[in-house]
């Protein structure tokens, strides 16, 4: 996935699903997005956009509590989505637990990580979105 650095203002919430499908046209399988920006800010938003437009019609919902929700479509090149929420996590030894390594990087998954922060700096995003909240409908994402 080539890195292109653009800036977007969404103003609802389905501007900012159209924007993520057309993000979703862009993946082909194995990449890592790091999804940046306080709570409330669009990032499950986002990756409900970019679930739909793989065809995903069930409910798409935030991992904060769950820390992973794994979406698995149907589609010739991608089968899973991984969204992933590490803010509750107090340390990179809690990673093991989930067995993401398994996952990531495989060229059938595609994963969306929040506050990466946490994650071991040898993973390398293939691009990564900076949400900020505007307004209460009004959200910016820089595409980095």
């Amino acid at each position: 996935m080539a890195t292109i650095h653009m800036t977007i203002t969404t103003h609802s919430e389905s501007e900012t699903k159209k924007l993520a499908a057309e993000f979703a046209r862009r993946l082909h399988g194995g990449e890592i997005i790091f999804l940046e920006g306080d709570l409330g800010s669009g990032k499950t938003t986002f990756v409900r956009g970019v679930a739909e437009a793989f065809g995903y019609t069930d409910l798409v919902r935030s991992p904060t509590f769950t820390i992973v929700n794994r979406y698995f479509i149907d589609h010739p090149i991608l089968k899973k989505i991984l969204h992933v929420d590490l803010y509750r996590l107090k340390d990179t030894s809690e990673l093991t637990a989930l067995a993401l390594e398994e996952e990531l990087k495989r060229p059938d998954t595609v994963a969306f990580i929040e506050w990466s922060d946490t994650m071991d700096t040898a993973q390398t995003p293939d691009a990564r979105i900076q949400f900020q909240v505007v307004s209460q409908t009004d959200r910016i994402m820089d595409f980095i």
